[in-house]
Order: structure tokens, then C-alpha cells, then sequence
């Protein structure tokens, strides 16, 4: 609409897999996005198609960085909170990097949203909470919760950290429990393995357990 400021958001993890697809998007309605990532699972050339763009900005640095956060969160209007280190199997061989990268980044970004005077945040929460819940399919007020991974433990946490913010300095705030998504701009995961396995060897279907089991997937962009 003319006359309508642009909404400006801040991504964490937006050259990752969600978070590409979210910042292309934005872009596209209009808003004016920054995107801040360590790249430590993103990748750069996910967002390289809006480096031209005036109404994008990247910023290369670590959640765990609480000052350079503080300086660049600033000035935004909302934060789509989108990294984590959503690589489950790897956070049971280094036991602290869901801790780190996960619930400490999440208190990193709320705090800096306090002192930056930001007030909304739509954080990527996980299905992973619920553990290994015998109600399926999982309503979304299914509990008590038992995650069996560092990963949704980590995101349960952060969980708790957004209500306590909410609730002490009065954010708004959207929680997404997302299943298992896929689609392009992918790095890792079941079906990318899968599909990885099958261009190396399309003459077998490598298949784990006894062929019966089911998953459901959404795709990225819905």
C-alpha cells in the first residue's frame, strides 16, 4: 500500500534452509530484512540472490556474540528466530552445542531484544519436544512433555524462556512446533541422505526398518 512503511525484520539463521525461504518471501511482500548467521549450517549463496537488494542487509556473526547482536537487532520491528543446530544426530556427539546454539542463543536474542527495544518474535520451535508421545497423531496440547533428543530439549527451554519474556516485558510472540520439513535449500537430514543415496546408486532402495513405517514431511515454502 503507498504511504505504508516497510516492516523491518531480522532474521537469525535466514541463509539456512527455513530461513532462506523465509527471507526470500519477505522480500517479496515488501519488507525490509537483515539477516544474521554464522553460517555454521546456512549457506551464503542461499542468499546471494538479494545482495543487490536495497532493502537487504547480511550479517555474518554468532548469536553467542551478545554485544555485535545487541548493535545490529536494533531498530527492527520483528525477529523471526530461525537458527539452531537442527542437525540432531550431531548434538549427540558434542552434548553442549544445543545448549550453546540453542537455548544461550535464544536468551542472547530475547535480552538484546529487550535492550534494542523489539517487541515481537516468531520463534521456529520443534515437534521434537514431545519425545516419544503415544498419541498420534500429537495434538498440540499433548503433555507432559519428554523429549528424547538434546535438540528438543534445548527447544522446549527456549520455549520457556520466550513465555518468561513475554510475560516480564510484554513481547508478542508466535511459536511454531514445525515436523519435518523438506524441499530445496536442504544440507542435511533424512530425506537428503535419502536422495543422496539414491543418485549414487539408483539401482537400490536402501530402506530402514521393515518397510511399514510412516512420516509425515511439509514442504519449506507452505
Amino acid at each position: 500500500m503507498s504511504g505504508v512503511k516497510p516492516r523491518k525484520a531480522f532474521i537469525t539463521g535466514g541463509a539456512g534452509f527455513i530461513g532462506s525461504t523465509v527471507t526470500a518471501g519477505l522480500l517479496e511482500m515488501g519488507w525490509q530484512v537483515s539477516v544474521f548467521d554464522n553460517l555454521s549450517l546456512g549457506r551464503k549463496e542461499f542468499v546471494e540472490p538479494h545482495l543487490d537488494n536495497p532493502s537487504f542487509r547480511f550479517v555474518e556473526a554468532d548469536l553467542l556474540d551478545l554485544e555485535r547482536l545487541k548493535g545490529e537487532i536494533e531498530g527492527h520491528d520483528v525477529v523471526f528466530h530461525l537458527s539452531a543446530n537442527s542437525d540432531i544426530s550431531y548434538g549427540t556427539k558434542y552434548t553442549d552445542i544445543d545448549l550453546k546454539q540453542g537455548t544461550v542463543a535464544t536468551y542472547n536474542v530475547l535480552e538484546a531484544m529487550r535492550l534494542g527495544g523489539v517487541g515481537e518474535i516468531i520463534f521456529a520451535s520443534s515437534s521434537a519436544i514431545y519425545g516419544e508421545t503415544a498419541v498420534v497423531p500429537t495434538p498440540e496440547e499433548c503433555g507432559p512433555l519428554f523429549p528424547i533428543s538434546f535438540y528438543g530439549a534445548s527447544k522446549m527451554a527456549c520455549e520457556g524462556l520466550v513465555s518468561a519474556f513475554c510475560h516480564n516485558y510484554d513481547y508478542k510472540a508466535w511459536i511454531y512446533r514445525f515436523g519435518n520439513i523438506v524441499g530445496y535449500n536442504g544440507t542435511h537430514g533424512v530425506i537428503y541422505d535419502f536422495i543422496n543415496k539414491l543418485k549414487k546408486n539408483p539401482q537400490e532402495l536402501q530402506v530402514l526398518g521393515d518397510g511399514r513405517q510412516a512420516k509425515p514431511y511439509l514442504y519449506v515454502k507452505e
